[in-house]
């Protein structure tokens, strides 16, 4: 009887559980997305366990091909790095493929799952079985696209942070808003400071690494003063946040430099996982998210141009969406692998990948600033 009570519970919860992700019969576009990043999330994780433990004892043509004609290479590490380019390779290309399946049917993003996973793991699998003779170009394509996510992350950041803003600072808004909103502002700068003095204090090994932080701190003040002497709608709380993130992509920087004694901690990549996370999942957010509606006019004509403006619109929302989904699928083959270094070696291609990201961010976010004064007769 009780076996009989439990069961029926689960499948009462199960029921209620389906119906909060499913509309109309549908996944909704926002289910929809936190399982695509569920998946990313999930074969991260399979990366990142073959990469440690069961890539190295593969005996498999494919994964000796540039591991054991390279002298000096750790075979073990070479094996394990071989599985996450593979696993990065077959992911990015099955989200491309799920995007150009979007433009032709919008189910393809909310449905179809059956397909979309067997599609999956047939492409992943498959890669396994296939030599990458040309490994090196993909990691320096991978290196590019790499800057290019994270350059994507303080647009997902900077989006978030206006929406918080006028979250807190709307009509009317409460003095207990107010006070929280300063609070937050306040936290953000006594830990950026902090942050800057320990980067000051622990990376003073050579002569670029104070360079790097006392520029970062420059772009940190300067676009902060642009920020605050500027009428536009950006607001403190923007500046708060892209001035983390630069901090962020400056410590990412100079602790990945060549001449820090010492191989790097796996503090660095819980970071870089944590942050990309919070990127993407504001980005599952605020993807496809707006409301689709027609308000019904009589004239059919301009209804019907209106329905097929917001459906394209949508569509080009989702091929984003996927687009971000794909160069995060490569930017995870670049943390997991010390950004394509070869086995056993150390490399600056983080260090020059990090900064110019965070020199290229700042450059934006003072576009954003600058942009309605320069370009008054266009809405932003």
């Amino acid at each position: 009887m009780g076996l009989c009570c439990a069961v029926f519970e689960t499948a009462s919860c199960a029921c209620q559980m389906g119906k909060c992700i499913l509309k109309d019969g549908q996944m909704s576009t926002k289910a929809a997305n936190v399982v695509y990043l569920g998946i990313l999330i999930i074969m991260t994780l399979i990366a990142f366990v073959l990469q440690k433990w069961g890539a190295p004892s593969f005996n498999l043509y494919s994964f000796n091909v540039g591991c054991e004609d390279i002298p000096g290479i750790d075979i073990t590490a070479c094996k394990g790095e071989n599985a996450v380019y593979r696993i990065s390779i077959g992911l990015s290309i099955w989200f491309v493929l799920v995007a150009f399946g979007n433009l032709c049917s919008q189910k393809i993003h909310t449905g179809t799952w059956g397909i979309k996973l067997l599609s999956l793991i047939a492409i992943v699998t498959g890669f396994f079985f296939i030599p990458i003779d040309g490994q090196e170009s993909f990691v320096q394509i991978a290196r590019v696209v790499s800057a290019i996510f994270l350059v994507s992350q303080i647009v997902s950041f900077i989006d978030a942070a206006f929406h918080w803003n006028n979250f807190f600072v709307s009509d009317n808004p409460s003095q207990c808003k107010i006070r929280l909103l300063v609070s937050i502002c306040g936290l953000f700068i006594i830990g950026i400071v902090t942050c800057v003095v320990l980067l000051y204090t622990n990376y003073k090994y050579c002569m670029r690494q104070e360079v790097l932080i006392t520029v970062t701190v420059f772009l940190v003040v300067f676009s902060t003063l642009l920020q605050l002497n500027t009428d536009t709608k950006s607001s403190l709380l923007t500046s708060c946040i892209v001035s983390a993130y630069a901090v962020y992509l400056c410590w990412s920087a100079i602790s990945s430099d060549e001449c820090n004694p010492g191989e790097q901690t796996d503090v660095q990549l819980a970071l870089a996982c944590f942050v990309t996370s919070i990127s993407l999942a504001w980005t599952c957010h605020s993807a496809g998210t707006k409301d689709w509606s027609v308000e019904t006019t009589n004239d059919e004509e301009v209804e019907e141009g209106l329905i097929q403006n917001e459906i394209m619109e949508e569509e080009q929302s989702m091929v984003l969406f996927h687009g971000i989904m794909a160069t995060g699928s490569i930017y995870m083959s670049m943390l997991l692998t010390n950004w394509g270094t070869i086995a056993g070696h150390k490399s600056d291609a983080q260090m020059w990948v990090s900064i110019v990201s965070q020199w290229i961010s700042i450059s934006l976010y003072v576009w954003t600033i600058i942009a309605p004064k320069i370009c008054a007769s266009r809405e932003f």
